[in-house]
């Protein structure tokens, strides 16, 4: 009986390409985590401009049964964190609040832009004690 042994024995060019793919691997990953840290940042922006209008209209709704304006100033900190700024206003029949923030890229590079949310409520006019309006 005739047996014949195979050896396997690697080419040349199999040699020259070992550790290619990691190289390449080592190359990509910085932009990886480049995007990916540009998609939570985006994500963190998104879930901030919804504190800041949630904010606004409970800041609004605050002033607007008359509350006193620090009433109202703090239950839009209370909603979208200290670092806010409040505006807030009178307008004939409606209570106008625009609460505001600076843009940071995942909370550390504050950007030269602002995130800002404005809501109106009818200002209710409740009668005072003895009467007067």
């Amino acid at each position: 009986m005739n047996r014949t042994r195979y050896r396997l024995t690697r080419s040349p060019s199999s040699t020259a390409e070992r550790g290619s793919v990691t190289a390449e691997f080592a190359l990509a990953l910085p932009g990886v985590v480049l995007v990916l840290l540009l998609v939570i940042s985006l994500a963190m922006t998104g879930a901030s401009r919804v504190a800041l209008e949630d904010a606004a209209r409970a800041a609004a709704r605050e002033a607007a049964r008359g509350e006193s304006v620090a009433s109202a100033e703090q239950t839009a900190r209370d909603a979208a964190g200290d670092d806010i700024s409040i505006s807030v206003s009178a307008e004939g029949a409606y209570t106008t609040v625009v609460v505001s923030r600076p843009v940071q890229v995942l909370g550390l590079i504050e950007l030269n832009a602002e995130l800002s949310a404005e809501a109106h409520a009818r200002t209710e006019h409740l009668e005072q004690p003895g009467g007067a309006p």
